[in-house]
Protein backbone atom coordinates (compact mmCIF):
# COMPACT_ATOMS: atom_id res chain seq x y z
CA UNK A 1 0.00 0.00 0.00
CA UNK A 2 2.58 2.42 0.88
CA UNK A 3 4.57 1.43 -1.90
CA UNK A 4 1.75 2.28 -4.30
CA UNK A 5 1.44 5.66 -2.70
CA UNK A 6 5.04 6.36 -3.39
CA UNK A 7 5.00 5.01 -6.37
CA UNK A 8 1.77 7.40 -7.07
CA UNK A 9 4.09 10.41 -5.52
CA UNK A 10 7.14 10.00 -7.75
CA UNK A 11 5.38 9.81 -11.20
CA UNK A 12 3.15 12.94 -10.09
CA UNK A 13 6.56 14.98 -8.86
CA UNK A 14 8.23 13.78 -12.13
CA UNK A 15 5.18 14.97 -14.41
CA UNK A 16 5.14 18.03 -12.75
CA UNK A 17 9.00 18.76 -13.03
CA UNK A 18 8.84 17.64 -16.86
CA UNK A 19 5.96 19.77 -17.30
CA UNK A 20 7.55 22.44 -15.90
CA UNK A 21 10.59 22.05 -17.69
CA UNK A 22 8.23 22.04 -20.70
CA UNK A 23 7.26 25.50 -19.69
CA UNK A 24 10.56 27.55 -19.03
CA UNK A 25 11.05 25.89 -22.11
CA UNK A 26 9.07 26.48 -24.11
CA UNK A 27 8.42 29.96 -26.59
CA UNK A 28 6.37 32.85 -25.09
CA UNK A 29 7.02 35.76 -27.77
CA UNK A 30 5.35 35.82 -31.46
CA UNK A 31 7.32 39.23 -32.31
CA UNK A 32 10.35 40.98 -31.19
CA UNK A 33 9.84 42.59 -27.93
CA UNK A 34 11.77 45.11 -26.24
CA UNK A 35 11.40 46.73 -22.79
CA UNK A 36 13.49 49.37 -20.82
CA UNK A 37 14.19 49.25 -16.97
CA UNK A 38 14.96 53.15 -15.88
CA UNK A 39 18.01 53.78 -13.91
CA UNK A 40 17.26 54.01 -10.45
CA UNK A 41 14.33 52.33 -10.16
CA UNK A 42 13.31 49.63 -7.07
CA UNK A 43 13.15 46.17 -7.27
CA UNK A 44 9.43 46.24 -7.49
CA UNK A 45 9.35 49.11 -9.83
CA UNK A 46 11.22 47.46 -12.03
CA UNK A 47 8.60 44.04 -11.86
CA UNK A 48 6.19 46.35 -12.29
CA UNK A 49 7.70 47.96 -15.51
CA UNK A 50 7.84 44.82 -16.97
CA UNK A 51 4.85 43.54 -16.20
CA UNK A 52 3.07 47.31 -17.92
CA UNK A 53 5.87 46.28 -21.35
CA UNK A 54 5.70 42.75 -21.71
CA UNK A 55 2.54 41.29 -23.42
CA UNK A 56 0.57 38.99 -21.55
CA UNK A 57 2.39 35.92 -22.67
CA UNK A 58 5.08 37.94 -20.50
CA UNK A 59 3.84 36.63 -17.24
CA UNK A 60 5.64 33.01 -18.00
CA UNK A 61 8.61 35.35 -17.52
CA UNK A 62 7.94 36.79 -14.28
CA UNK A 63 6.40 34.05 -12.80
CA UNK A 64 10.21 32.46 -13.09
CA UNK A 65 11.68 35.23 -12.24
CA UNK A 66 9.74 34.99 -8.85
CA UNK A 67 10.26 31.21 -8.80
CA UNK A 68 13.92 31.52 -8.98
CA UNK A 69 14.05 34.17 -6.57
CA UNK A 70 15.80 36.44 -9.46
CA UNK A 71 13.81 39.72 -9.12
CA UNK A 72 16.54 41.12 -6.84
CA UNK A 73 18.76 40.98 -9.21
CA UNK A 74 16.89 43.12 -12.55
CA UNK A 75 19.20 46.45 -14.03
CA UNK A 76 18.52 49.16 -15.59
CA UNK A 77 18.71 49.12 -19.46
CA UNK A 78 17.41 48.06 -22.70
CA UNK A 79 16.36 44.70 -22.91
CA UNK A 80 15.17 42.53 -26.22
CA UNK A 81 13.55 39.06 -26.45
CA UNK A 82 14.09 37.36 -30.10
CA UNK A 83 10.66 35.97 -30.86
CA UNK A 84 10.39 32.47 -30.27
CA UNK A 85 12.32 33.01 -27.35
CA UNK A 86 12.15 30.37 -24.37
CA UNK A 87 11.04 31.61 -20.82
CA UNK A 88 14.21 30.21 -19.43
CA UNK A 89 16.53 31.99 -21.74
CA UNK A 90 14.07 35.39 -21.35
CA UNK A 91 14.56 35.09 -17.62
CA UNK A 92 18.22 34.34 -17.36
CA UNK A 93 18.62 37.26 -19.89
CA UNK A 94 17.23 39.78 -17.37
CA UNK A 95 18.99 38.35 -14.42
CA UNK A 96 22.38 38.62 -15.49
CA UNK A 97 21.95 42.21 -17.16
CA UNK A 98 22.37 40.59 -20.93
CA UNK A 99 21.04 44.46 -22.21
CA UNK A 100 21.02 46.41 -25.75
CA UNK A 101 23.70 48.62 -26.47
CA UNK A 102 22.26 51.54 -29.20
CA UNK A 103 23.98 53.71 -31.41
CA UNK A 104 24.50 57.38 -29.68
CA UNK A 105 24.90 59.99 -32.92
CA UNK A 106 27.05 63.16 -31.67
CA UNK A 107 26.78 65.18 -34.28
CA UNK A 108 29.79 68.45 -35.43
CA UNK A 109 27.81 71.42 -34.85
CA UNK A 110 27.85 74.87 -33.83
CA UNK A 111 24.68 74.95 -31.53
CA UNK A 112 24.71 72.46 -28.43
CA UNK A 113 21.13 71.95 -27.79
CA UNK A 114 20.37 70.37 -30.96
CA UNK A 115 23.78 68.23 -30.78
CA UNK A 116 22.43 67.26 -27.31
CA UNK A 117 18.84 66.35 -28.80
CA UNK A 118 20.26 64.21 -30.89
CA UNK A 119 22.79 62.33 -28.73
CA UNK A 120 20.14 61.80 -26.30
CA UNK A 121 16.98 60.44 -28.87
CA UNK A 122 17.92 56.68 -27.91
CA UNK A 123 19.48 56.96 -24.26
CA UNK A 124 18.11 57.67 -20.51
CA UNK A 125 19.88 60.66 -20.54
CA UNK A 126 18.48 64.22 -19.98
CA UNK A 127 19.27 66.18 -22.94
CA UNK A 128 19.56 69.44 -20.53
CA UNK A 129 22.06 67.78 -18.50
CA UNK A 130 23.92 66.44 -21.32
CA UNK A 131 24.31 69.74 -23.11
CA UNK A 132 25.30 71.82 -19.96
CA UNK A 133 28.12 68.71 -19.57
CA UNK A 134 29.05 69.13 -23.62
CA UNK A 135 29.38 73.23 -22.93
CA UNK A 136 32.08 72.78 -20.42
CA UNK A 137 34.99 74.16 -21.38
CA UNK A 138 36.19 70.58 -20.10
CA UNK A 139 34.48 68.82 -22.55
CA UNK A 140 34.04 70.54 -25.82
CA UNK A 141 37.19 70.40 -27.32
CA UNK A 142 37.23 66.86 -26.08
CA UNK A 143 34.19 65.68 -28.42
CA UNK A 144 35.02 63.73 -31.44
CA UNK A 145 31.78 63.45 -33.64
CA UNK A 146 30.92 60.04 -34.57
CA UNK A 147 28.33 57.48 -33.55
CA UNK A 148 29.13 55.48 -30.48
CA UNK A 149 27.98 52.39 -29.02
CA UNK A 150 26.51 53.30 -25.53
CA UNK A 151 24.15 51.31 -22.74
CA UNK A 152 20.83 52.80 -22.88
CA UNK A 153 20.70 53.30 -19.18
CA UNK A 154 23.87 55.80 -19.62
CA UNK A 155 23.80 59.27 -18.20
CA UNK A 156 25.37 62.57 -19.20
CA UNK A 157 27.91 61.77 -16.59
CA UNK A 158 28.49 58.36 -18.43
CA UNK A 159 28.30 59.81 -21.91
CA UNK A 160 31.63 62.34 -20.74
CA UNK A 161 33.38 59.55 -19.85
CA UNK A 162 33.29 57.60 -23.00
CA UNK A 163 33.11 60.83 -25.06
CA UNK A 164 37.24 61.30 -22.90
CA UNK A 165 37.55 57.99 -23.81
CA UNK A 166 37.15 58.31 -27.70
CA UNK A 167 38.86 61.41 -27.41
CA UNK A 168 42.14 59.76 -26.05
CA UNK A 169 41.69 56.73 -28.39
CA UNK A 170 41.40 59.52 -31.31
CA UNK A 171 44.79 61.30 -30.22
CA UNK A 172 47.21 58.12 -31.14
CA UNK A 173 50.68 59.06 -31.15
CA UNK A 174 51.04 59.62 -34.89
CA UNK A 175 48.40 62.69 -34.61
CA UNK A 176 50.04 63.97 -31.59
CA UNK A 177 53.51 64.10 -33.48
CA UNK A 178 51.73 65.66 -36.37
CA UNK A 179 50.39 68.46 -33.63
CA UNK A 180 53.70 68.94 -31.93
CA UNK A 181 55.03 68.98 -36.04
CA UNK A 182 53.33 72.10 -35.98
CA UNK A 183 53.66 73.87 -32.40
CA UNK A 184 50.16 73.10 -31.20
CA UNK A 185 48.28 70.92 -28.46
CA UNK A 186 45.39 68.37 -29.42
CA UNK A 187 43.41 71.62 -27.69
CA UNK A 188 44.90 74.16 -30.00
CA UNK A 189 44.27 72.16 -32.83
CA UNK A 190 40.47 71.64 -32.00
CA UNK A 191 40.09 75.27 -31.60
CA UNK A 192 41.89 76.49 -35.09
CA UNK A 193 39.64 73.20 -36.44
CA UNK A 194 36.70 74.70 -35.55
CA UNK A 195 37.32 77.94 -37.01
CA UNK A 196 38.56 76.37 -40.21
CA UNK A 197 35.58 74.65 -40.01
CA UNK A 198 32.97 77.36 -39.46
CA UNK A 199 35.21 79.07 -42.91
CA UNK A 200 34.13 76.77 -45.34
CA UNK A 201 31.86 73.81 -45.73
CA UNK A 202 33.93 72.33 -48.63
CA UNK A 203 35.71 69.81 -46.92
CA UNK A 204 38.94 70.09 -50.17
CA UNK A 205 39.56 73.41 -49.05
CA UNK A 206 39.81 73.04 -45.34
CA UNK A 207 43.74 72.48 -45.29
CA UNK A 208 44.14 75.25 -47.55
CA UNK A 209 42.40 77.30 -44.55
CA UNK A 210 44.38 76.05 -42.10
CA UNK A 211 47.42 76.23 -43.76
CA UNK A 212 46.63 80.15 -44.14
CA UNK A 213 46.28 80.32 -40.92
CA UNK A 214 49.30 78.29 -39.72
CA UNK A 215 51.16 81.11 -41.48
CA UNK A 216 49.42 84.17 -39.96
CA UNK A 217 50.54 82.23 -36.55
CA UNK A 218 53.93 82.21 -37.37
CA UNK A 219 53.93 85.64 -38.33
CA UNK A 220 52.43 86.56 -35.29
CA UNK A 221 49.43 87.75 -37.16
CA UNK A 222 45.97 88.49 -36.01
CA UNK A 223 43.64 85.63 -37.30
CA UNK A 224 40.73 87.96 -38.06
CA UNK A 225 38.47 85.24 -38.68
CA UNK A 226 34.87 86.49 -38.77
CA UNK A 227 33.52 83.10 -37.61
CA UNK A 228 34.95 84.26 -34.63
CA UNK A 229 33.16 87.05 -34.18
CA UNK A 230 29.98 85.90 -35.02
CA UNK A 231 30.41 83.83 -32.27
CA UNK A 232 31.47 86.20 -29.60
CA UNK A 233 28.43 88.18 -30.68
CA UNK A 234 26.30 85.11 -30.42
CA UNK A 235 24.26 86.17 -33.64
CA UNK A 236 25.05 83.18 -36.12
CA UNK A 237 22.18 85.36 -38.76
CA UNK A 238 25.24 87.36 -39.18
CA UNK A 239 25.99 87.04 -42.98
CA UNK A 240 28.19 90.19 -43.48
CA UNK A 241 30.91 91.26 -40.75
CA UNK A 242 31.29 95.24 -40.35
CA UNK A 243 33.83 97.25 -38.81
CA UNK A 244 31.48 97.87 -36.32
CA UNK A 245 31.25 93.72 -35.33
CA UNK A 246 35.25 93.35 -35.28
CA UNK A 247 34.84 96.54 -31.78
CA UNK A 248 33.04 93.35 -30.07
CA UNK A 249 34.73 93.08 -26.29
CA UNK A 250 35.16 89.18 -26.34
CA UNK A 251 38.76 86.96 -26.48
CA UNK A 252 36.78 85.31 -29.41
CA UNK A 253 37.70 88.61 -31.34
CA UNK A 254 40.55 87.64 -33.62
CA UNK A 255 40.54 91.60 -35.05
CA UNK A 256 41.85 92.43 -31.43
CA UNK A 257 43.21 89.46 -29.91
CA UNK A 258 46.55 87.77 -31.12
CA UNK A 259 47.05 83.96 -31.02
CA UNK A 260 44.13 81.81 -30.85
CA UNK A 261 41.19 82.38 -29.41
CA UNK A 262 40.64 80.50 -25.72
CA UNK A 263 38.19 77.46 -26.88
CA UNK A 264 36.87 76.07 -30.08
CA UNK A 265 33.68 78.23 -31.66
CA UNK A 266 31.43 74.87 -32.66
CA UNK A 267 31.59 70.59 -32.20
CA UNK A 268 34.38 69.81 -35.11
CA UNK A 269 34.01 67.20 -37.46
CA UNK A 270 37.36 64.84 -37.49
CA UNK A 271 37.59 65.30 -40.78
CA UNK A 272 38.49 69.41 -40.21
CA UNK A 273 40.97 68.14 -37.30
CA UNK A 274 43.01 66.43 -40.09
CA UNK A 275 42.95 69.21 -42.22
CA UNK A 276 44.70 70.84 -39.34
CA UNK A 277 47.22 68.15 -38.67
CA UNK A 278 47.77 68.07 -42.08
CA UNK A 279 47.58 71.51 -43.75
CA UNK A 280 48.86 72.56 -47.23
CA UNK A 281 51.93 74.87 -47.13
CA UNK A 282 51.14 77.60 -49.81
CA UNK A 283 52.31 81.53 -48.97
CA UNK A 284 48.79 82.58 -48.95
CA UNK A 285 47.88 85.33 -45.84
CA UNK A 286 44.63 86.19 -46.77
CA UNK A 287 41.29 84.96 -48.37
CA UNK A 288 37.92 86.33 -48.83
CA UNK A 289 34.43 84.27 -50.27
CA UNK A 290 34.48 84.02 -53.65
CA UNK A 291 31.27 85.98 -55.34
CA UNK A 292 28.32 83.29 -55.73
CA UNK A 293 30.55 80.18 -54.11
CA UNK A 294 31.34 78.68 -51.57
CA UNK A 295 34.72 78.45 -52.37
CA UNK A 296 37.28 81.43 -51.35
CA UNK A 297 40.31 83.48 -53.09
CA UNK A 298 43.30 83.15 -51.71
CA UNK A 299 45.96 86.10 -51.66
CA UNK A 300 49.48 86.43 -50.93
CA UNK A 301 49.30 90.11 -50.61
CA UNK A 302 47.13 93.03 -48.81
CA UNK A 303 47.23 94.33 -51.78
CA UNK A 304 45.56 91.15 -53.42
CA UNK A 305 43.60 90.67 -50.67
CA UNK A 306 41.59 93.94 -51.36
CA UNK A 307 41.06 93.58 -54.90
CA UNK A 308 39.08 89.88 -53.75
CA UNK A 309 37.29 92.01 -50.91
CA UNK A 310 35.75 94.81 -52.87
CA UNK A 311 34.33 92.19 -55.57
CA UNK A 312 33.19 90.06 -52.88
CA UNK A 313 31.45 93.51 -51.57
CA UNK A 314 30.20 94.45 -54.85
CA UNK A 315 28.27 91.26 -54.84
CA UNK A 316 26.46 91.17 -51.68
CA UNK A 317 25.54 94.78 -52.33
CA UNK A 318 23.80 93.34 -55.48
CA UNK A 319 22.31 90.41 -53.31
CA UNK A 320 21.11 93.21 -50.41
CA UNK A 321 23.06 91.30 -47.91
CA UNK A 322 23.95 94.33 -45.69
CA UNK A 323 24.33 92.13 -42.37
Amino acid sequence: MVTGILMVVGIGLTLSIVAWDRWVAGRWCEHLVTVDLKPGDNVVQHMISLKEQLPSSGDRVLAHLKMRSWEGRLKAGRYQFPQGESVRNSAARLATGNREAVQVLIRAGRDVGPIAGTATRHIHADSSRVATMLSQDSMMWRVIPNTYEMWWESDAQTMAQRLIFEHKQWWSEDRLAAARALGLTPREVTILASIVQAETAVISEAPLVAGLYLNRLQKNMALQADPTLIFALRDPSIRRVLDEHKEVDSPYNTYQNLGLPPGPIRFVDPRYLQSVLHPVEHNFFYMCAKPGDTTHNFARTYREHLRNARAYQRWLNKQRIFR
